[in-house]
């Protein structure tokens, strides 16, 4: 009888320890197993762009819902999604500050300059001194001043409500052209 006891002490300890044991490796292996068996997740790519860009000019409210720009920068990425042209803006802090982000944007060698809440004026001056650059303006709702703007050959003038074919053939030229 006492050779039983040892035997029974054993299966005892055996019982609470390999049960648990081995139901956890039936539930540790298949996941271990599935992940090996999937996949690696594809690499992040950038966004290849071509070398142009297009720039747009806005007024002190930017690219904020209810601006002319809003729209306006809308049309921009769109036409940049197809055609891989740059697109970037800057906003002016008001009048003073036009012929400044111009000129910026001028040096930073933008394919085309689109202009929507800024000052017309300041615009066709900055086109008049710099033939060579393109300039598209976009007037404000309804077309305001448009009439009354004479434009050199290197900008257009249109109504906002005509803005978005504009830029979106302005922006598909320049990706031809590159």
């Amino acid at each position: 009888m006492a050779a039983g006891l040892p035997g029974r002490n054993r299966r005892r300890w055996l019982v609470p320890t390999v049960i648990p044991t081995v139901l956890a490796l039936a539930v540790a292996v298949p996941l271990l197993l599935a992940n090996f068996d999937a996949a690696p997740a594809p690499a992040p790519h950038a966004r290849s762009y071509l070398n142009v860009t297009a720039c747009l000019l806005t007024g002190p409210r930017g690219v904020t819902p209810g601006s002319t720009a809003a729209p306006v920068w809308a049309s921009m990425q769109a036409a940049s999604l197809t055609t891989h042209v740059m697109v970037s803006y800057l906003s002016d802090t008001g009048p003073a500050d036009v012929p400044v982000m111009l000129n910026t944007l001028i040096q930073r060698q933008c394919g085309v300059i689109i202009a929507a809440d800024a000052d017309p004026g300041q615009v066709i001056q900055a086109a008049r001194a710099n033939p060579r650059q393109r300039f598209l303006l976009v007037a404000g709702s309804g077309g305001s001043g448009i009439a009354d703007v004479r434009a050199p050959a290197n900008a257009v003038a249109v109504p906002a409500a005509r803005a978005s074919a504009q830029i979106s053939q302005a922006i598909h030229a320049l990706a031809a052209a590159a």
